[in-house]
């Protein structure tokens, strides 16, 4: 849930509000759950929106944190590799990054996607397939 939240709001504090926000919203809203089996979907699905609605509240985004420097290289290379690619990602504009973010980070299936977004399966394999293009593009400008 965090994860979703921050790839959003690319910032600790508002990923924390969205974050508690989205837990109250599920915790007053849980009786409209109707299967115990759709609860991730549906509490990612909250998670979204709040996120999305801070952002239009706010109107302001805020760039990634850097990380601290490791001083293993096998470690500090297998860091740079996935900072690079989550700098990639956090390149990509919504909703390429929500989608990516949700299938490759939150190990979601195309379809638990398009009930998280709101929209069609179609839409969602469309999405990810150009958000793969557009990292291939971004990382071998970086390299």
């Amino acid at each position: 849930m965090y994860g979703l939240a921050f790839s959003i709001v690319k910032n600790e504090a508002d990923a924390g509000e969205v974050l508690s926000e989205s837990i109250y919203r599920a915790y007053k809203n849980l009786d409209t759950l109707k299967n115990e089996k759709s609860f991730r979907p549906w509490i990612l699905r909250i998670v979204h929106n709040t996120a999305v609605e801070l952002i239009r509240k706010n109107s302001r985004i805020v760039p990634v944190e850097e990380v601290e420097a490791l001083t293993t290289d096998s470690v500090e290379n297998e860091i740079t590799t996935k900072l690079a690619l989550r700098q990639a990602v956090e390149r990509l504009t919504q909703p390429y990054r929500t989608v990516v973010v949700l299938f490759y980070y939150e190990s979601l299936s195309i379809l638990q996607i398009a009930q998280i977004t709101g929209a069609n399966l179609a839409a969602v394999k469309k999405q990810l397939s150009r958000a793969r293009q557009m990292l291939r593009d971004i990382l071998k400008e970086g390299f």
